[in-house]
């Protein structure tokens, strides 16, 4: 019978897919997640969680701070406040210093989804620690990292340095990958 490892396709495809990888343990957590919220009246979807501890923390900011706050895109804030504010749970109004920008705040219900929020984080929190340290040790520690590494050199400037080191070296078979 065969291993789970050698079952598993994208795990045979190597290091390469990562991303893939951390896409579905993502996946997994967030929808462990969205199953539980509901259970401890929450009824924000758990991907705009940052969404509204941002607010509750900075006070009303517009979708351009939102967005750049937490590291997210403009298109993926406004689908986060959307989706908020068809929960009731946030609500917008034009900036009055500058007509042309949106400033998003906490409704009354908002606030009090983000006071239940953060006691299902708590736990949320000690569960991902729990999990992440019976992988590996530290391994949360490493992934900040990681992103901090990611912010300081971009991907794709690790791609091109590698492919030219590669290309310099195999000149008669670029972008051949080998496993």
């Amino acid at each position: 019978m065969a291993s789970e490892q050698e079952e598993d396709f994208v795990r045979r495809q190597g290091p390469a897919f990562l991303a893939h990888l951390l896409r579905r343990l993502s996946d997994t957590l967030v929808d462990g997640c969205a199953e539980w919220h509901p259970e401890q009246g929450v009824s924000s979807a758990p991907r705009t969680s940052s969404t509204l501890l941002a607010l509750d923390e900075k006070g009303s900011l517009s979708v351009t701070e939102l967005s750049a706050l937490l590291r997210q895109s403009h298109p993926l804030a406004i689908r986060w406040i959307k989706q908020l504010r068809e929960l009731g749970l946030v609500t917008s109004e034009k900036d009055s210093t500058d007509g042309r920008r949106s400033l998003i705040s906490l409704t009354a219900e908002g606030k009090a989804t983000v006071a239940r929020l953060r006691r299902v984080l708590a736990v949320v929190d000690r569960a991902m620690l729990e999990l992440s340290e019976e992988a590996m040790p530290g391994l949360v520690e490493g992934l900040w990292r990681m992103e901090a590494g990611l912010r300081a050199k971009p991907f794709i400037e690790r791609l091109r340095a590698l492919d030219h080191a590669t290309s310099s070296t195999n000149a008669d078979e670029p972008g051949v990958y080998r496993r």
